[in-house]
């Protein structure tokens, strides 16, 4: 299985957007992508997911696309170091799922090594048509 942890903010909501808005044309461009792909579920790591429920987070999609988001990360006691990616490696041994190919999508280098599968996004930009080339490549490789 192939798996996209999607953060939001500075993603899929540049950073000079409005709190809690998803953009539009930066959602369209996401799920653009993933219809091509129809075996990649979506893992939400945004800290949006503190906020609201899964079924609120899958509802801000498309149907078909909202329904291929199967889950939230854990939210990690500790903040220091690369919290992220520890919580979906929490999600991943939580799901059994250790053996599954994964990219994280997200705006914030400080939240995964180097060497995690990471899509880094300018804040400022978001999911725009270079990043969203860069997923399709990544996807046409790993899924």
């Amino acid at each position: 299985m192939t798996l996209i942890f999607l953060d939001f903010d500075g993603v899929l909501r540049r950073k000079t957007a409005p709190l809690y808005n998803l953009e539009n044309h930066l959602v369209r461009s996401f799920e653009e992508q993933m219809r091509q792909f129809t075996e990649v579920k979506i893992v939400i790591t945004s800290s949006w997911r503190e906020v609201y429920k899964l079924r609120k987070l899958q509802s801000l999609f498309t149907e078909d696309i909202g329904e291929r988001i199967v889950g939230l990360t854990p939210i990690s006691n500790s903040r220091e170091g690369y919290y992220r990616h520890r919580e979906v490696l929490a999600y991943l041994r939580r799901q059994s799922d250790a053996e599954s190919r994964w990219l994280a999508i997200d705006d914030d280098a400080e939240h995964y090594p180097q060497d995690a599968p990471v899509l880094l996004v300018d804040p400022q930009l978001g999911l725009d048509a270079l990043n969203t080339e860069r997923l399709r490549l990544w996807l046409t490789v790993n899924s």
